[in-house]
């Protein structure tokens, strides 16, 4: 089942009303009781294609469990290090000071991901096995299981119906 940040009620991600600090989580609406402000979760997301992910006040550390999460989940991230890091070339999986970027569409995600492993305890299921490649229909071309459509002509999978 995939992650809907924009179900009701809100799910616990620790957001809080960018008017007045209440806590949005289980709220039946997408509107602050308090102050009444409409709520737009893009107000919680850094700006960017790939967000630096700041989780309780803090931006996240590339740990090996942060790691594990977003692999089982099949989250692509990056590496973000500041200009003092890259200045002396301080880089790598290993770097405790790397920042951790995930994409701007799959910030929340990580935020609920990130929450339940600290609530909880909870690591995301195993991954199933990759979906396997598919030939286009239109064009021949080769496509890995994971694109939705022909990378060469913009075809769907034989059997996406």
């Amino acid at each position: 089942m995939a992650f809907d940040p924009h179900a009701l009620p809100i799910p616990d991600l620790g957001l809080r009303c960018p008017g007045c600090g209440y806590n949005l989580a289980g709220l039946p609406e997408h509107r602050c009781p308090e102050c009444g402000r409409a709520l737009d979760f893009d107000d919680h997301i850094p700006k960017g294609d790939f967000p630096p992910v700041i989780f309780q006040g803090k931006e996240v550390r590339i740990t090996p469990e942060v790691s594990e999460i977003l692999n089982r989940a099949r989250i692509p991230y990056m590496e973000k290090i500041g200009p003092v890091e890259s200045l002396y070339g301080i880089g790598g999986p290993t770097n405790t000071r790397a920042r951790l970027a995930v994409p701007r569409g799959r910030y929340l995600e990580v935020i609920h991901l990130l929450r339940q492993y600290e609530v909880h305890g909870e690591l995301p299921p195993e991954p199933g096995p990759p979906a396997p490649d598919w030939a286009c229909p239109a064009c021949g071309e080769t496509n890995p299981g994971t694109f939705e459509t022909c990378w060469s002509c913009s075809q769907e999978p034989p059997d996406a119906s």
